[in-house]
């Protein structure tokens, strides 16, 4: 009784910042002072060794983390510590017991990011899906490719093992990760490979009417599948090779589609199409009968008869054409939109965007450098020469009734377009968006002869009449002279390049009627800059100016 009494006194005695406890193995019995230094001692130390991250056993990295920014964090270490110590009747417990100190952890922090990026790359090394198990073809036979497991390493788990405790980190750390395994395993895939070579083993002969057909034995390999836990055949990589084997007896279905001939519009009926019933076909080659017996099924068109009949496109509303200079390079450009804008059809209601239509200009898709205008300066561009397009088409709009949402006309005038209704458009601004305000979806149709475009529009009449009058120019301006550096002229050279014409102002009406109603009563001004004087002369000029620069692709 005298000795606990004793060991009671001495443990009442007993000072220091947590008596009982420990950080990463040093005893806090001590004073603030010691203990703080002897910890922050250790932490360095732990923090300066190299932690092996495994996977399965298998080392996948190492990891020192000192190299990442560690910062001990020692006051909040030292508070758990105070907060979680025994009082004397726990301390005289241990005494007697023999037990250990209460262990706290000692908490780490990292730079910035650094560890949440490392923890983010480990799992992008590591991190797989599933494979499936799969038979693949191997000539004229088929294998198994067996399945791999998936793995997701937990990031969330990794960063606390990494951070919670510098103590409790092992020199060799496992890093924790789910395993996902593959619906189809390598044994699925074993059982699916001896149906799959009983498909093999017999003729692939196959009977359409009195055509008799037999695909090779490659290409039955190439079409075996895993459907659950059986073998099957693809219809889908049997529709190529029927369709080769069984190419007199086929046929591809055809859209409706409309001719026109500048008054009306006429449809040409669709046609179903024929082709060989490749799922009947499979499927009877994974039986024992042979040959099997096809047939041929109706394939049916996209865009039916019934459907362009719906449309009521009729004839001819309106329309307009303007001409060119053969031979030059934007007759190239202007040919190939008029190709991709011919045949679109705007719905009821709906609106078309010319450059959504025509895309970029790109020399990849055939356009080519030719003059644009920049400003009021032409310079070359990639495409240049749709803006023709561009103009025909809001003429054509204008003249068929139709709304004119978005449209930009060119700063100069081009005395080929009609004054005050001619539009430009680049990539990707400035743009020309009509839209179908009538009740009737319109069919536009484009086309190019040596020195002309013209674009018609079809739809059905609807008592629709257009009345379109232009004002005499009016505020005419004179024009500039601007001096354009060209690299190849010497002092006291000059060369004219443009010879200049005067700006004006104009404005357009438009009366839109249907049958007798007034519609739409609208006017349209246009002001063109004047047409500047261009003179080439040598660099160092004093206001000479160089040339700007086309837009990526008009």
């Amino acid at each position: 009784m005298l000795a606990v009494g004793a060991l009671t006194l001495d443990i009442a005695t007993v000072s220091g910042v947590a008596p009982g406890t420990r950080i990463a193995g040093i005893s806090l019995d001590t004073d603030t002072s010691r203990a703080r230094a002897a910890v922050e001692a250790r932490g360095r130390q732990l923090a300066a060794r190299t932690v092996t991250l495994t996977l399965n056993g298998r080392t996948v990295d190492h990891f020192t983390p000192s190299a990442f920014g560690s910062r001990v964090l020692t006051d909040e270490a030292l508070v758990n510590a105070e907060a979680n110590r025994p009082g004397p009747f726990g301390r005289i417990v241990q005494r007697l017991t023999g037990s250990e100190p209460v262990a706290v952890k000692l908490p780490v922090s990292y730079r910035g990011d650094a560890l949440d990026n490392y923890v983010a790359d480990v799992a992008a090394r590591l991190d797989r899906s599933p494979r499936e198990a799969t038979l693949v073809a191997r000539g004229d036979t088929v294998a198994v490719r067996a399945a791999i497991e998936g793995l997701s390493v937990q990031q969330e788990d990794l960063r606390r093992l990494l951070s919670e405790d510098l103590s409790s980190v092992p020199d060799t750390l496992e890093v924790p990760a789910l395993r996902e395994r593959p619906v189809t395993s390598t044994e699925i895939a074993r059982g699916a490979l001896v149906q799959a070579l009983s498909f093999l083993e017999q003729p692939a002969t196959i009977r359409i009417g009195g055509l008799v057909r037999a695909l090779p034995r490659p290409v039955l390999a190439r079409a075996v599948r895993i459907e659950g836990s059986a073998a099957s055949l693809s219809s889908t990589a049997l529709e190529r090779p029927l369709r080769r084997a069984f190419s007199g007896l086929q046929r591809g279905p055809r859209d409706a589609s409309f001719v026109t001939d500048g008054q009306h519009a006429r449809i040409v009926p669709s046609r179903a199409g024929l082709s060989v019933d490749a799922a009947r076909v499979a499927a009877g080659l994974m039986t024992s009968a042979r040959p099997v017996i096809g047939r041929l099924r109706r394939t049916e068109p996209s865009f039916t008869t019934r459907r362009a009949r719906a449309l009521q496109i009729s004839e001819r509303v309106g329309g307009y054409s303007t001409s060119f200079n053969p031979g030059q390079d934007r007759v190239i450009n202007v040919g190939l939109g008029a190709k991709v804008l011919d045949g679109h059809i705007i719905p009821a209601g709906g609106t078309l965007s010319l450059n959504e239509v025509l895309g970029k200009r790109t020399e990849e898709r055939g356009f080519v450098p030719a003059p644009m205008i920049v400003g009021t300066i032409e310079i070359p561009a990639v495409g240049g020469g749709v803006s023709q397009i561009a103009t025909t088409l809001y003429n054509a709009a204008l003249e068929s009734g139709l709304d004119v949402v978005r449209h930009t006309p060119h700063r100069l005038y081009i005395s080929r377009y009609p004054a005050g209704r001619d539009a430009t458009i680049s990539w990707t601004e400035p743009d020309l968006v009509i839209r179908n305000d009538w009740a009737v979806p319109v069919l536009i149709r484009a086309e190019t002869g040596v020195s002309w475009i013209k674009i018609n529009m079809y739809s059905r009449p609807l008592g629709r009449r257009v009345e379109l009058a232009t004002s005499e120019p009016f505020a005419q301006t004179d024009p500039p002279t601007r001096k354009i550096i060209n690299d190849a002229l010497v002092t006291g050279e000059e060369r004219d390049i443009q010879p200049g014409g005067k700006g004006f102002s104009i404005t357009v009406t438009r009366r839109v009627y249907r049958r007798e109603t007034l519609i739409k009563d609208e006017r349209f001004s246009t002001t063109y800059a004047p047409d500047p004087h261009l003179i080439a002369v040598p660099p160092g000029t004093p206001d000479a100016i160089a040339l700007p620069k086309a837009p990526g692709g008009n």
